[in-house]
């Protein structure tokens, strides 16, 4: 997930399976999942062509780079 996350901070988009989420935030179980709730929240882009996510603009990129520097991630966040 945090190599995705960093793809995605650098405009790739990376490939996420939306069929397996459950729409039920307390079961979430993969990293598709994960991506698939971020979708529905509105923090990611979906590309059904390409069935992959991205980040759809400026702000929420400078939203997953603060939670980077804040969070557990730090020396992710300094490569």
């Amino acid at each position: 997930l945090k190599e995705d996350v960093l793809a995605m901070l650098t405009g790739e988009k990376v490939m996420v399976n939306t069929n397996t989420f459950q729409n039920d935030f307390s079961m979430i179980a993969s990293k598709s999942d994960v991506l698939t709730a971020l979708i529905h929240l509105g923090y990611l882009g979906y590309d059904a062509d390409m069935k992959s996510a991205y980040i759809p603009n400026y702000e929420v990129a400078t939203a997953f780079e603060s939670a980077l520097q804040t969070g557990s991630w730090k020396e992710i966040a300094a490569s």
